[in-house]
């Protein structure tokens, strides 16, 4: 009777192990680390333009040249301000509750995150505080200058 029980610690260790390293693995596999991340990448798997799998897995980063991710991503929309681009991808006319936008200063990625009227999801952000003022109107200090909280991973 004790080695049944000493067995049956050891295959109840192993499962939990097991079923530890099957969470972690999905979470690396999706780069999600909580549930409301996990609710904000099926959001964005349902209704986002398909560039945003580019921006979440990280093959476009912060400082990566703004000509590169154009010629990759394919936005809808490409918006050139002085020293500003700003690159909007989303449905394209009619009605439309996700987006996602980034920005480039002086040729670079400075800024992305994707959207919608109850999340935020937050790629990169190397804006400084001026930069900041200028392209959200508010501090870099702001919690809520994307408009809600923010999910970052």
């Amino acid at each position: 009777m004790r080695q049944l029980r000493k067995r049956w610690w050891i295959w109840l260790t192993g499962a939990v192990v097991t079923g530890c390293l099957a969470v972690v693995t999905l979470c690396l596999s999706y780069r999600v680390w909580s549930f409301d991340g996990f609710r904000v990448y099926q959001a964005m798997a349902n209704e986002c333009h398909p560039a945003w799998r580019d921006f979440h897995s990280g093959r476009v980063r912060a400082g990566d040249p703004v000509e590169e991710v154009i010629a990759r991503t394919q936005p809808v929309a490409v918006e050139r301000k002085a020293r500003w681009m700003v690159l909007t991808y989303d449905g394209g006319g009619g009605l439309c509750f996700t987006g996602l936008t980034a920005a480039a200063y002086d040729g670079r990625m400075v800024c992305a995150y994707a959207y919608s009227c109850t999340w935020v999801r937050l790629f990169f952000d190397e804006l400084t505080d001026e930069q900041s003022r200028e392209f959200l109107g508010s501090p870099r200090d702001d919690p809520r200058r994307f408009g809600i909280a923010v999910v970052v991973r």
